[in-house]
């Protein structure tokens, strides 16, 4: 008896304490946006980068980013080697902070994004090297992409209690429901570590996509694969967009494979956002083809300072 009421009390604090929406979980806005009046009525986008700069040791690495990311799109990020990509996602995700400008989720606005609170945004991330768990299978590296629902504590765990159970079979379905969806069922006991490397980044792609999340990161997830892997992912990306209504940030080098992916296109060079636009748009635009093909600026002396 005792032992069921301890068990009753503590899922009732724990989804006081975790639910969505409540103050632990809600971290205060800064002030308001400066383009809100000009967006009434329109619906927010899903990212929102408001004049962000960042420096390290006075060398510039972005300078006044202003980028918009629509709900349901695929927007890619280019732009040589230095020219601020990595830099710009390290801020999204909050490995960085600006020395100026915000970043939104929504409606939420940080001067520095909280990363251990990116996960309840619905915010989910790749990385350009693999973060996986060599000595784990793919069924639990997947399963760790929900660590953070996780709540319900050793002492839950210890009782039995219905929200713990819950809890594991909740995520047990979800880990193997996006398995599936990515044609990793037939490996899915196997140790993550074994695997060639372009089945090894459709695990990680795996991970980020078990949780559902809003805002989907994706850090050069073609890199080191082959070229008929590329495409394979590129299908599995779009369709992750399309099953689960994803929204995708994607830096990535393969031009061709970002043209053809993506709904639009930001692109950097110096630190500085030169373009923005849909693919057919990109394609012709005289100051991507100079920064790609290394052609010296007009203003190259003023974007270097």
């Amino acid at each position: 008896m005792l032992l069921t009421a301890l068990s009753s009390s503590l899922d009732l604090l724990s989804l006081e304490t975790w639910a969505p929406g409540t103050a632990r979980q809600v971290l205060a806005a800064e002030p308001n946006d400066p383009s809100a009046s000009a967006m009434a009525g329109a619906p927010r986008p899903v990212l929102r980068l408001n004049n962000v700069s960042l420096t390290f040791g006075g060398v510039t690495a972005l300078r006044d980013i202003d980028l918009d990311v629509a709900e349901g799109e695929i927007r890619a990020v280019i732009g040589p080697n230095g020219a601020g990509k990595s830099s710009l996602l390290n801020v999204v995700s909050g490995l960085y902070r600006p020395d100026r400008g915000a970043v939104w989720f929504g409606d939420r606005a940080f001067s520095q994004v909280p990363t251990a609170q990116l996960a309840g945004f619905g915010v989910a991330r790749t990385f350009q090297n693999l973060a996986l768990f060599k000595g784990l299978s793919v069924f639990d590296n997947v399963l760790m992409g929900l660590a953070h629902r996780v709540r319900a504590g050793f002492i839950r765990q210890l009782v039995g209690s219905p929200l713990a159970r819950r809890i594991e079979a909740e995520n047990r379905a979800a880990a193997a429901e996006v398995i599936g969806f990515l044609h990793l069922k037939d490996i899915s006991d196997r140790i993550a570590g074994t695997l060639p490397y372009g089945l090894q980044k459709r695990v990680e792609l795996a991970r980020a996509l078990v949780a559902r999340p809003k805002l989907l990161l994706l850090d050069e997830p073609f890199a080191g694969v082959t070229l008929s892997e590329k495409r394979e992912l590129a299908e599995h990306v779009r369709n992750a967009r399309d099953r689960y209504g994803a929204t995708i940030v994607l830096i990535e080098h393969d031009i061709g494979i970002v043209m053809e992916l993506s709904d639009h296109i930001a692109v950097l060079d110096y630190g500085r956002k030169i373009a923005d636009g849909p693919p057919a748009e990109i394609r012709s635009n005289q100051a991507v083809i100079d920064a790609y093909l290394g052609v010296a600026h007009e203003d190259e002396t003023e974007l270097a300072s």
